[in-house]
């Protein structure tokens, strides 16, 4: 992608809303004509910002999710690390944003997992992983249109993740069944939602790393040591206000908390 290209321009556009707190207006001009453009123009927005990607974020990991966003199956977005916070964090709000959070299961990487020709199979995924972990995924728009119907514009937007929290990486994650494991979010004191692992589309949270590392998006760079994946939320997405705290307890896996303000 060039910097005179249409996708560089949009690529820039919704950097700078991101950083600025602010929406766009997309035109039909400007609007990827599929998934492959989509991605590129994620690329473009890591390469203008300067971050370091840290990981991916996985969305739409349930047919509700998919229909609300007019996707045909789930799509991935980058991490970075300027935005990744830890276990009690206080959070500012982009309330331009619709900011909203999502309980996720996160997995570590313990080695790399690059492209080739044949696909990683689930297994090897398994031995590749250093931990899995609770974690709360902070998502919003950058559309003026907002996120319905937004279908590659969402995969443009990065997946319309804002930010993460990591929870405790220390759980049995190899003596838990990732199949159905629980979950249960409570918001201000209040349980709110539950649900498992089993919700994902993938199965389990490890299928859904496999599932990426063999999209050929990634594979420019591939999956590597160190990352962190979030794979898609389990308790659906809670709008988020000033002053909420927000526990997600993921059992014998630990539990996350986070603030929020604005």
């Amino acid at each position: 992608m060039t910097e005179t290209s249409t996708g560089a321009g949009l690529a820039r556009r919704l950097w700078e809303a991101r950083r600025d707190g602010c929406r766009i207006q997309v035109e039909a001009g400007e609007r990827p004509a599929g998934e492959a453009e989509a991605y590129a123009v994620q690329r473009g927005i890591t390469e203008i910002s300067g971050r370091e990607v840290a990981g991916f974020k996985i969305g739409a990991t349930a047919r509700v999710a998919m229909d609300l966003l007019g996707v045909e199956g789930p799509f991935f977005g980058p991490l970075y690390r300027e935005t990744l916070h830890h276990d009690g964090a206080t959070i500012r709000l982009p309330m331009a944003h619709s900011p909203g959070m999502e309980s996720e299961f996160v997995v570590g990487l313990a080695s790399d997992l690059p492209p080739r020709d044949a696909p990683w199979l689930i297994e090897e995924v398994r031995a590749a992983v250093a931990w899995v972990a609770p974690g709360l995924e902070i998502v919003g728009t950058r559309l003026q249109s907002g996120l319905a119907g937004a279908g590659v514009l969402a995969i443009a937007d990065g997946g319309a993740n804002i930010d993460f929290v990591l929870g405790p990486t220390d759980g049995d994650w190899r003596g838990a069944d990732l199949s159905s494991h629980p979950v249960v979010l409570s918001v201000n004191g209040a349980e709110a939602a539950s649900g498992n692992s089993g919700m994902l589309v993938f199965g389990d949270p490890i299928a859904g790393v496999a599932w990426l590392a063999n999209r050929p998006e990634v594979a420019p760079r591939g999956l590597r040591a160190g990352d962190a994946v979030t794979t898609g939320t389990c308790t659906g997405i809670r709008p988020l206000s000033p002053g909420d705290e927000v526990v997600a307890d993921y059992g014998s896996l630990g539990a996350v908390r986070a603030r929020f303000e604005v």
